[in-house]
């Protein structure tokens, strides 16, 4: 069974634990920044950040993002469980997958071309989180996570895309806008209102109580 969230305003637990993917290559950094630093520390929501990056050497995010959140920012291990108001990052040269509230870590697997990473992910959390998946494209070349998107809409969750004017890379953006799976296309200042909108009406629902759909 997933996690249950705690509610921040103290009210006790509100549901299983939404998870938001940020999936992006190059020109994330700047979307990331501007999102986490927006983003308060307790939204009860968990945030894994999917970054193409050379599979040698190590991620700087965890270095970098604690700059702007006061969340804790922590590299993914294997058999790891996922906790709210914490930002999670893919290592370098792996990919990750939900099973239950743990974390699963394989080498990242590419034929050709870029890695697809994002989707593999994506698709993972849609089975795993059903409703309770929110999917955040944010700028980057080539089209990954696109492929996931409609089994996260199947499953009842959120779609955001980066607005193409605010990526330095608009082609993931624009690929997963044409899947005609995506809910809300923002700014990454937008983006992180967004967010904080949906965590508060999460945290408003009784565990009991139907889940609650959002479209653009």
């Amino acid at each position: 069974m997933p996690s249950l969230a705690k509610n921040p305003s103290g009210s006790g637990v509100i549901g299983p634990l939404s998870i938001v993917c940020f999936g992006a290559s190059a020109g994330g950094l700047q979307a990331y920044r501007t999102i986490l630093s927006l983003l308060p520390a307790d939204t009860g929501m968990a945030f894994i950040i999917v970054h193409h990056q050379p599979s040698e050497g190590k991620s700087l995010l965890t270095e970098i993002l604690p700059f702007v959140t006061t969340m804790p920012v922590v590299l993914i291990t294997d058999c790891e469980t996922v906790k709210p108001d914490h930002v999670y990052i893919v290592p370098a040269g792996q990919q990750v997958t939900m099973d239950g509230d743990l974390f699963r870590i394989a080498p990242l697997f590419k034929t050709s071309g870029w890695p697809k990473n994002i989707s593999v992910f994506l698709q993972s959390l849609a089975r795993d989180r059903e409703k309770r998946a929110i999917a955040v494209i944010l700028s980057g070349f080539d089209s990954d996570g696109a492929a996931a998107l409609e089994s996260i809409k199947e499953a009842g969750g959120v779609v955001i895309a980066q607005d193409f004017k605010t990526a330095r890379q608009p082609d993931m953006p624009e690929s997963a806008v044409k899947t005609g799976c995506v809910d809300f296309v923002l700014s990454p200042d937008r983006i992180a209102t967004e967010l904080m909108r949906i965590a508060h009406e999460r945290r408003t629902i009784p565990i009991s109580g139907p889940g609650t759909r959002y479209t653009s």
